[in-house]
């Protein structure tokens, strides 16, 4: 199965501005509140800042947790992509193959999905039921249309 790989994060790039504006954010918040609430510059307070080295270690943390996050979530739709093109009979799942590796696109779950859901139906299936709802709703709001525009001649 053909698939790109993500270079994972090396780490949080913690620079000399983002240092600086990180220091002075509790100044910055209380200009915002004197300038946006200037009868209340004494009842509200900026949050506290951690110190430095916390802050850095903060979002150190946060990024790869979110990286982790977005790594799980690409997985996972991996994995629903590669489930769905198995459960095709193998003359579809030839197809299927023939498609991807001529695909010129980002090799991604995503575009594999599109692909496993072009040739084994669900793609059309879920377009019908998208336009059947919208036809739907349209429905409901030209009948809305004419309800409020009969009210509003009488």
């Amino acid at each position: 199965m053909r698939f790109e790989r993500e270079p994972r994060a090396e780490g949080y790039n913690w620079t000399a501005r983002k240092e600086a504006l990180f220091l002075r954010r509790e100044a910055r918040e209380a200009e915002k509140i004197a300038r946006d609430y200037p009868l209340f510059v004494g009842q509200f307070q900026p949050r506290p800042t951690l110190p430095v080295d916390d802050e850095r270690k903060r979002r150190e943390r946060m990024l790869l947790e979110s990286e982790q996050r977005w790594r799980d979530l690409q997985a996972r739709f991996w994995r629903q992509a590669r489930h769905a093109y198995f459960a095709c009979v193998p003359e579809m799942r030839a197809a299927i193959i023939v498609e991807w590796n001529q695909w010129s696109g980002p090799a991604r779950p995503l575009y594999f999905t599109y692909i496993v859901e072009k040739h084994n139906g669900v793609g059309e299936e879920r377009t019908r039921r998208l336009r059947e709802s919208e036809a739907a709703m349209l429905a409901r709001i030209r009948e809305r249309e004419k309800s409020q525009a009969t009210l509003l001649m009488a």
